[in-house]
């Protein structure tokens, strides 16, 4: 007996529908094709500028004329006067050392000075007067006593060669005679002697010792004004590192002084830019310690010489501190204009893009992106030197770039500020 198969039918009816579907995903009308792909970009213009490169540099604020004070001997600290923080005037004191054994020693060469300048002066205007007022009455006596005994000779000279007198009563009195004259004659040298030599000699010798009393008076008050550390400046007191009662030595800083109405930073230049850099020149400071705060300044030196421990050029910028915001130690960043690079042609840092090591810029040109190789120069600001590749007054794809390749359809958007 034949059975009916009734399913056939339905399988057929199945085939054909796979078939018919299999066979329209395999064509396209012309109305199902993608679109060309546009995209939407903004555009600037490539320009001729001057271009100017900063930098920033790390430095540190410092008062101006800031100093540390240290004692020129040593001593015991006996008072502080002063405050840290405290507005001084030159010449104040600030910090005094033990003055006991100076005192002494002052008082001393005092005494020393006092007897050396009595002794020149008793030279000066008694004692060598005296002694040569004594030897010209000397002399006085012995000139009478040799003219009276000249006298005598030659009388009894006459005597003699008229026969009158004796040889033996001739050579008497010829004896007063030579002895008269010879006390005459040593009287004069005597007095000669003291008043060329002997007078002047004293009293350079007294002279000298007063100069030589005097040298060590000056020495002990220097030592006694020495006890004393005074501020060199008009300014503020910064760090007191003394103690009472503390031994000071020479050379060791006991306090800093330092002008804060006006504050220095010192920055360090490499060589590379330091000839970029002028005196007066305008500088940018930001102090991390005061936020917010843009001060301006200006370089007030530049060394021409290297420092030989960090090789690098030292220059210094002034600024103002009226408000006394800033204070000695803070760490501070410098921006300073380093080159500027006239009549270049720029463009935004982020028009240019690299594939596989070249730069490129893209231009418009009848709605298309047009990729333009180019090499570029310094950057700064957000503006880069186009040096060859792309003229200036050109339109070129500023944002949405990165999307876009060589001939690709774009739309512009909006134009972007090329500053």
């Amino acid at each position: 007996m034949r059975i009916k198969n009734n399913r056939l039918p339905y399988i057929i009816i199945l085939v054909v529908i796979i078939v018919l579907m299999i066979s329209g995903c395999g064509s396209k009308t012309p109305m199902d094709a993608e679109p060309e792909k546009t995209v939407t970009v903004r555009v600037g213009l490539s320009q001729t500028e001057d271009l100017p490169e900063f930098q920033s540099f790390p430095g540190k604020v410092m008062a101006v004329d800031e100093v540390s004070l240290s004692p020129k001997l040593g001593g015991k600290v006996e008072q502080i006067l002063i405050k840290e923080g405290e507005k001084v005037k030159v010449g104040q004191v600030l910090i005094k050392l033990e003055q006991k054994d100076v005192v002494s020693q002052v008082n001393q060469a005092q005494a020393g000075y006092d007897a050396a300048l009595s002794h020149l002066s008793s030279l000066e205007k008694g004692q060598l007067p005296q002694q040569i007022a004594q030897l010209e009455s000397a002399v006085n006596q012995a000139e009478a006593n040799y003219n009276n005994a000249k006298e005598n000779y030659d009388r009894m000279k006459e005597l003699l060669d008229e026969g009158a007198i004796s040889t033996q009563q001739f050579e008497g009195v010829e004896l007063q005679y030579n002895i008269a004259k010879e006390q005459y004659e040593s009287a004069k040298t005597q007095l000669s002697l003291t008043q060329e030599k002997t007078a002047p000699e004293s009293i350079s010798a007294a002279q000298a010792q007063v100069k030589q009393a005097e040298a060590m008076l000056s020495a002990a008050k220097t030592a006694l004004d020495n006890c004393f550390i005074t501020s060199p400046i008009d300014g503020t007191v910064g760090a007191i590192t003394a103690t009472i009662g503390q031994l000071a030595s020479p050379g060791y800083p006991v306090a800093t002084v330092g002008n804060l109405n006006s504050v220095e930073i010192q920055i360090n230049v490499t060589e590379d830019r330091v000839n970029g850099l002028k005196t007066g020149q305008e500088a940018e400071v930001t102090v991390d310690a005061v936020s917010d705060s843009i001060f301006k300044g200006k370089i007030v030196s530049v060394s021409p010489f290297k420092d030989p421990m960090t090789q690098v050029y030292p220059v210094k910028i002034l600024l103002p501190n009226e408000e006394g915001f800033l204070k000695s130690g803070m760490f501070a960043r410098v921006k300073l204009m380093v080159a500027l690079y006239s009549e270049v042609v720029t463009v935004p840092e982020d028009a240019v893009v690299s594939y596989d090591g070249t730069k490129i810029v893209y231009t418009m040109e009848d709605g298309l992106a047009k990729a333009n190789a180019v090499e570029t120069g310094p950057a700064s600001m957000g503006r880069i030197a186009i040096t060859t590749g792309l003229p200036s007054g050109k339109e070129i794809i500023i944002e949405g770039q990165e999307l876009i390749t060589d001939g690709m359809k774009v739309k512009v958007e909006g134009r972007g500020d090329t500053k």
